[in-house]
């Protein structure tokens, strides 16, 4: 069964601190969608390519799926948007929210996401793979654990260079990623 309580999302947010590493701001979460939360299988369902991405093994479930029109409405709600506002305090508005399908091989070299995005929250669905690191220039200074329910809200800026230290090494590396302009 799909259980999502924005009451617990809105609680991980102001419940965990705001990092400031080497200036890159973000915030790293353990059980973000809290103990009742279980996500319906993802397998089989309609996908399609990300824009800039097409030529990399990652897809999105479509935004014709029930599950991410359910995910969509519910980082949309302005109780989300305005803790994470007040968290880093910035002036944030819901952009999107996908589910990203990461196959064996994919990776993303460290980077700066695009200029439209002020703020990106991923959370990982799917079990043990890859986590995305940090970076001060090419030294990588943090990892996020890849666990089912853990992940990160991250500030673009500048200094947010992120990525993955090496290829996707198993199929099925499933992440929520929800932006936020």
């Amino acid at each position: 069964m799909f259980n999502l309580s924005t009451q617990e999302v809105v609680s991980s947010i102001e419940k965990t601190p705001l990092v400031n590493l080497d200036g890159i701001y973000f915030q790293e979460y353990h059980n973000f969608f809290g103990k009742n939360f279980s996500l319906p299988a993802t397998s089989g369902l309609q996908t399609s390519t990300l824009e800039f991405q097409e030529h990399l093994p990652r897809v999105r479930l479509d935004y014709s799926n029930t599950l991410c029109k359910i995910l969509r409405i519910k980082f949309m709600d302005t109780r989300i948007t305005k803790a994470l506002s007040k968290k880093f305090n910035q002036d944030l508005k819901f952009d999107s929210c996908d589910i990203w399908v990461d196959s064996k091989g994919y990776n993303l070299k460290p980077h700066i996401d695009d200029q439209r995005i002020k703020l990106a929250i991923q959370i990982y669905l799917s079990e043990k793979n890859i986590g995305t690191s940090l970076y001060n220039g090419v030294r990588k200074i943090k990892t996020f654990e890849f666990k089912v329910g853990s992940g990160y809200a991250l500030l673009n800026t500048e200094k947010s260079l992120h990525g993955l230290d090496s290829p996707v090494e198993q199929d099925g590396r499933v992440s929520l990623y929800a932006r936020y302009s």
